[in-house]
């Protein structure tokens, strides 16, 4: 009986010396809510880690705490204080959630009904059937009746103690814990969309870029759901999971220096500092990761987290180096990269206990995250876009190729056919009539002129193709062009006016030869041959020349006018008469390199007018 008396004769004492010690009450609203701790608790270190209660009553040690716990990495245990003042029927059933999910262990102390102190427990070494309540980051129910109540809190841990620590009423907590599910629900959600797109797109173009982002996604995953609790709490993990948290923390940053290597492709970029920022990763990785696994966790998981700092500034510094080289992809890495980096930097010195803990240092990571991943998915959507639009181009250019070998062969093969029975003939029929004998010489000849100008057109266009210098100026008689690209019509087909002419005109009379007999080749094909075909050259003051070239032929369907200078393109006009479809894609070329302009107009029945202006002046690229 007198033992009994005694116990609570110094309960009651420690009781009075709590609330001596503490700070001004807490005043709990009645309509309950959420009250804030920042700034209104007092904390005490226990270097020891061994004192008891009412060895933390009595010491002398107490201070205020300006925010919420930043304690960072502390093989010391950190004892808090606050005083809470319920007013009469108000809200009783309330809770105190501590924001840490790999908190070792917690404990509340609070004077109970019966005159002594309660005890609460909570963290990674008590099984959670233990915990006072099914939560993914410890939390303590408390009874608050009317009157003041003074709590005592205790964590200790390796991992870190900076911490939130929010007091709800149990509805505030439920409907809370309502939200933040649902905006984890959407935050893992968004991370299923991203490793989906991402699969697709790395089965689609096997880039290793690609590949390594999908891995470096599902790092970023493994982490999240760690350090948000959610698999402790439906999988009723404990002490199990601090290692692998502990070794996830050691071994992730390998994912940062391997990807950043590939998309910065700095084995071409930065060889030799490649190897040093590649194995230095991996080393300092494998050697806090045995720190961790040989029971010294707190010296590898700094050791890691100081790591991690470096390799994010040394990676961003890599990035701004070969950005400012002009190398593809290291300004996109700076911009998307940097959202990440941003929130790993703030959680890390959050961790340390470099920055205090509020909700930005809380939430960095997430925030950083989030938009890092929506980036990085508008970026992957636009590559897949590019690389198939890219894929389609190669497709039609090898459509396109393939039709022009076949039109390549035709054009061939029909004047040397003509050529080489014209021979035949000539051979077999020597005592032939000398009429018969010249229309076989004219054959030949024609089929070797279509031959010539054959290969004119196609090394003509290799030549626009070329990276040199394509047109080739030179002061020249345009008089003499234009007689040099109609000798090969008999007289009265093609009537020339010429007027003003500029002498000399600067130009590629070679190329611009072509130009006037493509375009009066167009015309004979498609036009009467009892219809001459006029050709107009007019000069002008400044120095420029207006070509025009009518025909009175069939002319031009509309819509196939848009499609007229395009590669290979042959009008349903063409089908049975000669030609590769590079005559008019040819003139435009050229006209467009000489700086000049060239347009059509066609009416059908009536015929087809080309009009070129060039006007002198710089030269521009075909």
């Amino acid at each position: 009986m007198l033992k009994r008396l005694m116990v609570g004769l110094v309960s009651m004492l420690l009781a009075v010396l709590a609330m001596a010690q503490t700070s001004t009450p807490i005043l709990l609203a009645p309509q309950g809510g959420e009250v804030s701790l920042s700034g209104r608790m007092q904390w005490l270190e226990d270097v020891s880690t061994r004192m008891t209660l009412a060895q933390a009553h009595t010491a002398a040690g107490w201070r205020p705490l300006a925010v919420l716990p930043d304690f960072g990495y502390t093989r010391s245990a950190i004892w808090l204080r606050l005083t809470v003042e319920q007013p009469p029927q108000a809200v009783s059933d309330w809770r105190l959630e501590i924001d840490n999910a790999q908190l070792d262990d917690a404990r509340l102390y609070r004077f109970g009904p019966n005159g002594s102190w309660q005890e609460q427990r909570i963290g990674r070494f008590v099984p959670r059937e233990d915990w006072p309540l099914n939560s993914r980051t410890p939390t303590f129910g408390l009874q608050l009746p009317p009157g003041s109540h003074t709590l005592y809190l205790r964590l200790q841990g390796e991992h870190t103690l900076s911490s939130g620590i929010h007091l709800w009423t149990a509805e505030a907590y439920r409907v809370h814990s309502a939200y933040e599910a649902l905006i984890f629900g959407g935050y893992f959600g968004m991370y299923a969309i991203v490793i989906v797109l991402q699969i697709f797109f790395w089965t689609m173009t096997r880039e290793s870029r690609g590949g390594w982002y999908l891995f470096y996604t599902l790092v970023l995953l493994a982490g999240t759901l760690l350090n948000s609790g959610y698999p402790q709490n439906m999988l009723d993990l404990t002490s199990g999971t601090s290692t692998l948290f502990g070794v996830y923390l050691c071994l992730a940053p390998t994912a940062i220096a391997r990807l950043t290597a590939v998309w910065l492709e700095l084995d071409q970029h930065l060889p030799r500092l490649n190897r040093i920022y590649q194995y230095g990763s991996y080393g300092v990785a494998v050697f806090a990761s045995a720190l961790v696994l040989t029971d010294s966790y707190l010296v590898g998981v700094q050791l890691s987290q100081v790591s991690t700092l470096v390799l994010v500034l040394v990676s961003f510094g890599l990035g701004l180096c070969l950005w400012r080289r002009k190398v593809p992809h290291a300004g996109f890495y700076l911009l998307v990269f940097g959202f990440i980096d941003l929130g790993i930097l703030a959680r890390f010195l959050r961790n340390l206990g470099l920055l205090p803990v509020s909700f930005i240092t809380d939430y960095a990571l997430f925030i950083g995250i989030t938009l890092h991943l929506l980036a990085m998915s508008l970026y992957f959507i636009y590559r897949y876009n590019h690389l198939h639009s890219s894929l389609k181009v190669e497709q039609r250019a090898r459509e396109e190729q393939q039709d022009f070998v076949n039109m390549v062969s035709h054009e061939f093969r029909t004047p040397l056919a003509i050529i080489n029975t014209s021979i035949q003939q000539l051979v077999a029929n020597l005592g032939a009539p000398i009429e018969k004998t010249l229309q076989r010489g004219q054959n030949i000849r024609n089929a070797t002129q279509r031959l010539a100008h054959l290969l004119d057109d196609y090394l003509s266009m290799d030549r626009l193709d070329s990276a040199h210098q394509p047109v080739k100026l030179i002061s020249c008689d345009f008089f003499e062009v234009i007689e040099d690209a109609t000798s090969d019509w008999p007289l009265g087909r093609i009537k020339i006016h010429v007027k003003d002419l500029p002498s000399p005109f600067l130009c590629d009379p070679d190329l611009m030869r072509i130009v006037l007999r493509n375009l009066l080749a167009n015309a004979d094909r498609h036009s009467p041959a009892d219809l001459a075909i006029e050709l107009n050259v007019s000069g002008y003051p400044h120095g420029g020349l207006h070509i025009r070239l009518q025909d009175h032929g069939e002319g031009i369907a509309p819509d196939e006018l848009s499609h007229l200078f395009q590669k290979y393109f042959r009008g349903r006009g063409s089908k049975g008469k000669p030609g590769a479809g590079l005559g008019l894609y040819l003139v435009q070329r050229i006209v467009h390199a000489h700086g000049g302009t060239i347009e059509v107009q066609s009416t059908l029945g009536q015929g087809t007018t080309f009009s070129i202006l060039l006007r002198p002046g710089p030269l521009r690229r075909a």
